[in-house]
């Protein structure tokens, strides 16, 4: 398996080792880089595909100090560094989202472009409701564990009896995660507010939501305004989990959104070279 260290931990990662542009697909909470198979298998023949397992989760170890947004960040520009790569195409679900919007607030020069699922900036207004399920999942999991956590959100990820074998694979991964990570990243979470950072980036970006997520339609499109070069897609029919639930609907997304902006870029190389 592949590793790489930063600051002594070794951190798992996946490289198709495809002829395209790169692509970092970074997982939510409680995931791993291997979640993100119908991607990596839809993708990967136009594609460089990178998969990253956050601290405690998948096969990276776990996190000895604390932990932010930016320390999930500085661990996905560590991967990209570790592999040459000076710009990637980066995508993230939920957790993932919330780093790519990190990057995207203090290291828009290592992007190519960002893909946000279900996720965005922080919340701002209705903090409080985010404060008081960061308390009440705290609580659940010092109490009865992690797998305990994962059976109360695993119904609500995946509702309908075709989905069993998501909601098994959830399961599975979520138990597997260290609980101290765990609840360090959830404390972050609670924390994380980059609005005023990405209020103006000019990195071209996706905001995918799905019409169930969590977090209304409303919020995303309020964020994206707020971006100088964002575009909302709606994913109909999905959860929180879209990449797994629906991802005919995220690959089409993802590729119609990327070779748009790779031939602008491509074209906007050419021209200067003409020039």
């Amino acid at each position: 398996m592949p590793y790489f260290s930063r600051d002594g931990r070794k951190l798992h990662f996946t490289d198709s080792e495809g002829q395209g542009e790169p692509l970092l697909l970074l997982h939510g909470l409680g995931s791993r880089g291997d979640d993100w198979q119908p991607q990596i298998n839809s993708l990967a023949s136009e594609y460089r595909i990178l998969t990253l397992d956050f601290p405690g989760h998948g096969e990276s170890a776990v996190a000895s100090g604390p932990v932010s947004m930016e320390t999930l960040a500085a661990d996905a520009l560590a991967l990209l560094d570790h592999l040459a790569i000076e710009r990637a195409h980066v995508a993230g679900l939920s957790l993932g989202g919330m780093v790519t919007m990190q990057l995207v607030a203090s290291h828009p020069q290592r992007l190519r472009t960002a893909i946000v699922i279900n996720s965005g900036p922080g919340m701002v207004a209705g903090r409080w409701r985010l404060k008081l399920l960061v308390v009440l999942r705290t609580l659940l999991i010092r109490t009865l564990g992690l797998p305990a956590l994962a059976k109360s959100i695993a119904p609500k990820l995946f509702p309908e009896s075709a989905q069993q074998p998501l909601r098994e694979k959830f399961l599975h991964s979520i138990a597997a995660a260290d609980r101290r990570t765990y609840l360090k990243i959830l404390r972050a979470i609670g924390r994380f507010n980059v609005w005023p950072g990405i209020a103006g980036s000019p990195v071209p970006a996706l905001i995918m939501t799905a019409d169930n997520d969590y977090t209304p339609v409303s919020y995303k499109a309020a964020y994206a305004a707020t971006m100088q070069n964002a575009q909302l897609s709606i994913i109909e029919n999905s959860g929180h989990a879209s990449p797994m639930d629906a991802p005919e609907q995220c690959n089409r997304n993802i590729r119609t959104f990327l070779r748009t902006h790779t031939a602008k870029e491509g074209s906007l190389l050419a021209q200067a070279t003409v020039d």
